[in-house]
């Protein structure tokens, strides 16, 4: 006779980020894992246990694992359907496969979902584990997070400052926790922001007029209009399918003036208000880039800046060593190599701030404004932790999606401008939020307008204006 697996035991698992972290899992329960974008839960689940359960090696020992179902989160609706709704889908299409016995294991399922669409996600998987099943939850979200019975968290911080397990235990013993998870998931500190507004006179003008948009069909929206403020955060809310994202599209498709603008300025019969708008952005969700070398220092051309400072450098002058030496993208003889690390600047060498953090990095740029600036909007957005050579598709969505925000900040940034968001608090933790909120507070304050599709509360309870579908 089989024996039953009643816990997933986890022993020295050191794949990325995590510190050769020990840890068991019991089954049969909901248990959520929680921590900062980056602290290490996605390296657990997919790089340790899921790999492992698929028969792939890992670096970890891992004990027996019953059969296991993962579902990780899309980024980009299916057809029609909302985001919210295509990972509604994929959930529920999956469950009727689970059956006793079973571990079924979800990321974020409840990203961009309203209240009530949260409680239902809830019932649903406390149904699989009453049935016999276990669920292992990923997630941000209060809700989820305070109906779990069992809570690992990683920690303390993200990237090189995480990859360690925190807490771990009942969730009696976690609200009684000092991590900042539990702090966050039994207070309302997740909307305390501590930036002060300061719009400048044009942004104050621009808060006296409207965007109004009627006669609006398309996917489920029949003749619908939607009026809001200028100047303004604005949120539009609302349940799975209710509209949200196809709003934002309309809006965006309404205000668009680049090139083949005919094809997405569709779905409306009249605009009034767009000629206080100069242009709109949409802020997808999408890979921050397709190249596999790409970086959020090459993104945010960071790189370039650093490459200049090591060119410029008597050493490489003197090697002959121009600007395309310092590529990291590109392969070379051993001779080469050692040529580019005698080039050094305090003491470093190229492939030494390779392997630093943002923030290492702008003490040891700190004469060099330029650098300085560049690194800075990351270290605004909360990324101080990443290194500069991370790679794109390493980044968790939450990373990613702050990446976006900190381009933006990179920009010399135009006013008049309307900035379109699809959950922007997607795969952020907690203490995050008020760092977004601050952010997209300073685009407005810059006499710009934010758009955003957003369900979870501590968003919507600091945004100017609300439209709930």
């Amino acid at each position: 006779m089989k024996k039953k697996i009643d816990t997933i035991r986890i022993k020295n698992a050191t794949a990325n980020n995590l510190k050769n972290i020990s840890v068991d899992i019991p089954l049969n329960k909901l248990v959520v894992i929680v921590g900062k974008s980056g602290s290490g839960k996605s390296s657990l689940i997919y790089d340790v246990i899921v790999k492992a359960s698929q028969g792939h090696s890992v670096e970890a020992e891992v004990g027996p694992l019953p059969k296991v179902f993962a579902i990780s989160q899309k980024v980009k609706a299916q057809g029609r359907m909302s985001l919210g709704e295509t990972n509604n889908k994929r959930l529920r299409e999956m469950v009727k496969e689970v059956k006793a016995g079973d571990l079924l294991i979800v990321d974020e399922p409840c990203a961009g979902m309203a209240k009530k669409d949260r409680d239902g996600i809830v019932s649903l998987l406390r149904e699989i584990v009453k049935m016999g099943a276990s669920v292992i939850v990923v997630e941000h979200n209060k809700d989820i997070i305070r109906s779990a019975e069992y809570v690992i968290e990683f920690g303390p911080d993200a990237g090189a400052k995480g990859g360690e397990v925190i807490f771990e235990g009942s969730m009696e013993e976690f609200k009684k926790a000092k991590t900042q998870t539990a702090v966050y998931a039994f207070s309302n500190r997740a909307e305390q922001i501590d930036y002060k507004r300061n719009p400048n006179n044009k942004a104050q003008a621009m808060q006296r007029k409207w965007l109004a948009i009627k006669g609006i069909n398309k996917n489920n929206i029949k003749n619908g209009e939607m009026k809001f403020p200028l100047g303004s955060l604005v949120c539009i809310a609302g349940g799975m399918g209710s509209g949200k994202s196809t709003m934002l599209s309309v809006v965006y498709g309404a205000l668009f003036k680049g090139a083949g603008a005919w094809k997405v300025r569709k779905g409306f019969e009249s605009i009034e208000g767009k000629t206080n708008i100069r242009r709109s952005y949409f802020v997808d969700q999408s890979l921050l880039s397709a190249v596999a070398t790409s970086t959020p220092a090459t993104y945010l051309g960071i790189w370039d800046s650093i490459r200049d400072v090591y060119a410029k450098l008597p050493e490489s002058k003197k090697l002959r060593l121009g600007k395309s030496a310092f590529s990291f993208n590109i392969k070379r003889d051993k001779k080469t190599n050692e040529k580019i690390s005698r080039a050094v600047y305090k003491d470093k060498s190229i492939a030494n701030v390779l392997e630093m953090t943002i923030d290492e990095a702008v003490e040891l740029f700190a004469e060099n404004s330029l650098v300085v600036r560049k690194l800075g909007f990351l270290q605004e957005v909360g990324l101080g932790y990443l290194e500069l050579g991370q790679r794109s598709n390493t980044l968790s969505g939450g990373e990613a999606q702050r990446v976006r925000l900190a381009k933006i900040l990179s920009k010399k940034l135009s006013d008049r401008c309307v900035y379109i968001l699809d959950i922007p608090s997607r795969g952020l933790h907690l203490s995050n939020l008020p760092t977004l909120m601050k952010v997209l507070q300073k685009i407005i304050d810059k006499n710009n307008t934010v758009l955003i599709a957003e369900n979870r509360e501590e968003i919507i309870n600091n945004c100017d204006y609300c439209i709930e579908l």
